[in-house]
């Protein structure tokens, strides 16, 4: 990956096929999971998800949740510092009338493959948009930033003693 925070970032988040889920069940007990994703140029992430999965039913009832993108382990140079982003999302159910929803299980499907066609008949599932609130990304040790700004695309360093 490149040294340039801006430019590693933008390679995270264009090679990385699926994200991690952290969500809240029912108790209010975390929960994690992942799904594949796309993203559209306002920084919102889509997934499409089965009814039938918790992580499905507990982004219905608490739609706040996190999602982290994360370098492979086998491309990073230093295991206990992989390239990685997080993002404070909130979940909105894509539904399936919307302008946006053909086009959006398109992309999927060119990204993903037939499966997606195969998913997209079945009516269980659901799509949903996350929107980052927040986030942080962290390519190294010392090399960890708050993303700021309009669609979280300026990147602010945190030095020492900052959280």
């Amino acid at each position: 990956m490149s040294k340039n925070p801006e430019e590693t970032l933008g390679q995270l988040l264009k090679c990385a096929k699926t994200l991690q889920l952290a969500t809240l069940d029912a108790w209010g007990e975390p929960s994690i999971s992942y799904a594949p994703f796309v993203r559209d140029d306002a920084g919102h992430f889509y997934i499409f998800v089965s009814l039938l999965s918790s992580h499905t039913q507990e982004i219905l009832q608490h739609p706040p949740l996190s999602i982290l993108l994360i370098e492979d382990e086998q491309e990073a140079r230093q295991i206990f510092a992989r390239t990685r982003v997080t993002y404070r999302c909130v979940a909105e159910v894509v539904a399936r009338e919307a302008a946006e929803y053909a086009s959006l299980l398109d992309a999927m499907e060119a990204r993903f493959g037939n499966v997606v066609g195969l998913l997209r008949g079945l009516g269980d599932f659901v799509m949903f948009r996350l929107v980052p609130q927040s986030g942080r990304f962290v390519m190294g040790f010392g090399q960890a930033f708050v993303l700021a700004g309009a669609g979280l695309h300026e990147l602010q360093h945190i030095g020492p003693g900052q959280n």
